[in-house]
């Protein structure tokens, strides 16, 4: 499917014709029916119901929820040859929004703040993210009554440079491979996020999802987002071994820590991917205490969406690094986060009664972190408060990109990231700042449109 952005980079003015309202909703229902593929064809029904529904609340809902269309308008765009080569890919997040920054712990018990969703990463330009990113802070600013042209542009302008910055400040030393980011390193709304998540507890989080009735803590499945795990339960079970021996934390295989308490299927998680197979393990962790369980997040990976949309060269590239989708899941993972989840690995489940709905498939396995807390971007109600986590954003993602490259693993990112793009933004810093602003600004104005098409299309339906 060509896109508008890839015939016409400039982009003067959004598209909104018939045309470009069929694209939108043909690439929603493709994307949706993507991941709703194993569910019976009722349950299939109503979770498309239910994600259209909450696509149709905001902007930013829908701009979160539309990667695909994404990727569908910016594969190979022109204007990535400006400031990117064949040199400057990395492992990206390539769902690059704001809602995928938050609190959480790393594998030092320490709160840091960084990307939190590796569902859609892949190696890739590093552009990618930085527009979307932008889009996406744009989105929110409008959403917070920031409709000031010249205060947005201030805002990317700030975010923008402190990516070059930051990418400049991790040539030919290896700082980028050390950084995290913690109360100790940042700043006014991101340093209180960590804060306010530091006051979790584990106890608090295991409340919220289980129950104790006589001395057992098991899941609460009164709680209207956990369900029976049904036969996914004896499959969970039937592969923890193989699952630990994916591991390559700190972590080493006993078999009373990974003893299995429960299982339960996880409903009504995230936005684009709602529907896909979920299911919470509870496990009895460092002693017998109630109070210092873990839950483990077993999610199906899918195939990125950029993969769908790359050369035939590229995907066999991906193909012949990975075994599985989960297994690049954890790879993104441990490249782009510094002291990565102890519990990240992957399993494959097999349904072998899936008159109700296929799980089969590769799943991601990672820990429910008890400190998990999302920045609050409604409380961004100023141009400076703004620009503050914006820097922070640009800082965070570029020492992410940069750890991610050749510093992680050669044989998949040969090259520095850092030094190509400080060579080809050399002198041009002013450039590379109004490339950004034009991208988001204008993809902005293409989402509000797209969304209103939607939104319209939906009514009719």
């Amino acid at each position: 499917m060509n896109s508008f952005l890839i015939s016409n980079n400039t982009l003067a003015q959004p598209i909104n014709n018939s045309q470009r309202s069929q694209q939108v909703w043909e690439s929603i229902e493709l994307d949706t029916d993507l991941i709703l593929l194993g569910a019976n064809p009722q349950k299939r029904q109503d979770l498309k119901a239910e994600k259209y529904a909450r696509m149709s609340e905001s902007t930013f809902n829908f701009f979160r929820a539309t990667n695909s269309l994404f990727w569908q308008d910016f594969v190979n765009d022109s204007r990535l040859g400006e400031f990117g080569n064949t040199k400057t890919k990395t492992w990206i997040l390539a769902d690059c929004h704001v809602d995928n920054f938050g609190a959480y712990n790393n594998d030092k018990k320490e709160i840091i703040f960084d990307l939190n969703d590796f569902d859609e990463s892949i190696v890739a330009d590093y552009q990618y993210d930085l527009w979307r990113l932008a889009t996406s802070i744009i989105l929110v600013a409008e959403n917070n009554s920031l409709n000031s042209k010249s205060d947005q542009k201030e805002i990317i302008d700030s975010f923008s440079e402190s990516y070059l910055d930051t990418l400049k400040s991790y040539v030919d030393n290896d700082d980028d491979t050390q950084l995290y980011f913690t109360k100790e390193n940042t700043n006014g709304e991101v340093k209180k996020t960590i804060k306010e998540a530091a006051k979790k507890t584990r106890k608090e989080m295991l409340d919220k999802w289980t129950k104790v009735a006589e001395g057992e803590r098991l899941f609460d499945l009164y709680n209207e987002d956990l369900g029976m795990a049904d036969d996914a339960e004896e499959a969970i079970k039937s592969k923890i071994l193989a699952y630990t021996e994916t591991i390559s934390g700190n972590l080493n295989y006993d078999r009373e820590y990974f003893k299995i308490k429960d299982v339960a299927q996880r409903l009504n998680a995230g936005l684009g991917s709602l529907g896909t197979p979920r299911y919470y393990l509870l496990i009895e962790g460092e002693t017998d205490d109630l109070d210092d369980d873990y839950i483990l997040d077993i999610k199906r990976q899918y195939k990125p969406t950029a993969y769908r949309l790359f050369s035939l060269y590229d995907r066999l590239n991906y193909d012949s690094k990975f075994n599985n989708t989960a297994q690049g899941h954890a790879t993104a993972y441990k490249a782009l986060i510094k002291h990565a989840d102890d519990f990240l690995g992957w399993m494959e489940l097999v349904d072998y009664n899936p008159a109700d709905g296929d799980f089969s498939g590769y799943y991601s396995v990672r820990e429910i972190s008890p400190y998990k807390k999302s920045l609050k971007t409604e409380k961004l109600e100023d141009k400076d408060s703004f620009i503050e986590v914006a820097q922070q954003w640009g800082k965070i993602l570029a020492t992410d990109h940069a750890r991610a490259d050749q510093d992680f693993d050669e044989k998949l990112v040969p090259n520095s990231l850092e030094k190509q793009v400080t060579k080809i933004a050399n002198g041009k810093h002013e450039k590379f700042r109004k490339l950004v602003r034009q991208v988001a600004l204008k993809y902005a104005e293409q989402v509000n449109s797209d969304y209103s098409s939607f939104v319209n299309r939906r009514k009719e339906n």
